[in-house]
């Protein structure tokens, strides 16, 4: 009890100090007090600070603080004085105790602190690298402890005056090197220079087709030589430039427009210096615009028009009808949908820029029923084939279902089928192609696994380019996450 009286005693005092200071300065005399800071004799300014406390109180409320240089305007009395200088990494502080300030007052207070001002220029082939410099101070002995400072080349740091270890860091594209200097010792002015001599190329690349730069319709990847399948050293869109080790790459040039693609491999290219190359892609396109009609009369953008290469058994993606597709000039399939109708285009060769219609038709199918009848319809949908969530691993709850995919095949060995996967549309349509792609193939693993020869089976995803039902509702959803099966050479 006495030390919390003795403690609310105290702070009616500072308030009582202050508020008597406040006053004064309102209707008492005034003392006008001027501090200058030095340093070997030079006003320190901005980095000198004067601070004012109630004499006896360090710890206190301060009355007032100045720069060095400034004035400042208190009631007479005895204040402690706390002086403070900060150049760069170098600290002092000073107490005057009890110090009696009337009238006018000027003082200097000279804090007596060395100062090692250091430069550091890094150079690469003579030239200063500028902001792709680093250089780092240590205390000696001790470079795996907190730095003391660090600067950009060409910069300069202020420190007190040593042993330090200093830690130089060049880095310029994919280009690195790290050099250290133990115990260097600092004083007064130091500039040094640090040549790290190192080679660097400088790779652009340009990736053209039908001799235009595609930019950022190309990619350019740049491996170590002999690894395709390792981590890429980096990559850059056409056009766009590299800065690398010189050495050999293997370099992988893309070229992606619309549903167009091609890849080509450079391999064992060798870089040095200035390196400027053109890649030539070759690669005809063919720009289709599907129109649907239903009774012979066109639905506009209502359906789904999708690309596929019967080659390589691939959807290559889709767009809406009476919207134009970009892709390789080649011989397609070209399926187009509305939910519970569809149409097919086969095998047709596409160049230039042609305008095609596709009538739909009711789309026929039967569901697989436990138990049931073996299905008729050239499409079967198939639900219950169960994968684990976002990946094409069959969950055991799918083998009930997928012994009655089996016994169909079983019992009639002149059936074979595609196995398509289909999606609902959450998520985007390239990610949900590839998942439904991944899930068909595990559905035709299983079936050969269990017996059935691999040459009955084709797989090919669709994504969520064939609803059977809009996707407005969970249920409806549900119904367009399938698998299904397509009797070769049916409808």
């Amino acid at each position: 009890m006495r030390r919390f009286v003795a403690s609310l005693g105290l702070t009616f005092l500072l308030l009582g100090v202050l508020g008597g200071l406040t006053a004064a300065r309102a209707a008492g005399p005034v003392a006008e007090v001027r501090y200058v800071i030095t340093n070997g004799g030079t006003d320190v300014q901005g980095k000198g600070e004067v601070h004012f406390f109630p004499a006896g109180h360090h710890d206190g409320p301060q009355v007032d603080w100045i720069h060095s240089g400034g004035t400042v305007r208190i009631p007479p009395g005895a204040y402690d004085v706390h002086v403070t200088f900060v150049d760069g990494d170098t600290h002092k502080d000073l107490w005057f105790d009890n110090q009696t300030l009337t009238g006018s007052i000027d003082r200097t207070v000279e804090v007596g602190v060395a100062v090692a001002n250091v430069r550091y220029v890094i150079t690469n082939g003579g030239t200063d690298v500028q902001g792709k410099g680093e250089i780092h101070f240590f205390p000696a002995g001790h470079d795996d402890g907190n730095q003391v400072d660090w600067i950009h080349s060409g910069g300069t740091v202020r420190i007190p005056p040593g042993a330090y270890d200093v830690h130089v860091i060049f880095v310029d594209g994919d280009v690195h090197k790290d050099l250290w200097f133990r115990n260097q010792s600092f004083s007064g002015k130091v500039e040094k220079t640090v040549e790290v001599n190192v080679a660097v190329a400088v790779v652009r690349y340009i990736v053209t087709n039908g001799g235009m730069d595609v930019h950022d319709k190309g990619q350019v990847h740049f491996f170590p030589a002999g690894h395709h399948d390792g981590n890429q050293v980096d990559w850059i869109h056409s056009g766009g430039t590299v800065r690398m080790p010189p050495g050999a790459y293997d370099v992988q040039v893309t070229f992606t427009d619309g549903f167009a693609r091609k890849r080509i491999w450079l391999d064992n290219q060798s870089f040095a210096g200035q390196v400027d190359r053109t890649v030539e892609m070759a690669l005809s396109l063919a720009e289709p615009t599907v129109a649907v009609t239903v009774d012979g009369a066109d639905i506009g953008d209502k359906a789904t028009i999708a690309y596929i290469d019967g080659a390589r058994n691939e959807v290559l993606g889709s767009v809406r009808s009476g919207q134009p597709a970009l892709l390789e000039a080649g011989t397609y399939d070209i399926h187009a949908t509305l939910a519970g109708a569809e149409g097919w285009l086969r095998k047709i060769a596409l160049t230039g820029k042609p305008r095609l219609t596709i009538p739909l038709k009711p789309r026929v199918t039967q569901v697989l029923q436990a138990a049931g009848p073996p299905p008729t319809a050239c499409t079967i949908e198939v639900y219950g084939v169960n994968f684990d969530f976002d990946k094409a691993v069959l969950r055991p709850d799918s083998e009930p279902v997928l012994k009655q995919v089996l016994a169909l095949f079983s019992g009639n060995p002149g059936y074979s089928a595609e196995v398509s996967g289909h999606t609902d549309n959450v998520g985007t349509p390239a990610y949900n192609l590839k998942l439904s792609e991944a899930r068909a193939a595990a559905v035709k693993a299983w079936l050969v696994a269990h017996g059935i020869a691999a040459s009955r089976i084709t797989t090919r995803g669709y994504g969520d380019t064939v609803p059977l039902v809009p996707n407005t509702s969970d249920a409806n959803r549900f119904k367009n996450r399938r698998v299904e099966l397509h009797r070769s050479n049916c409808g």
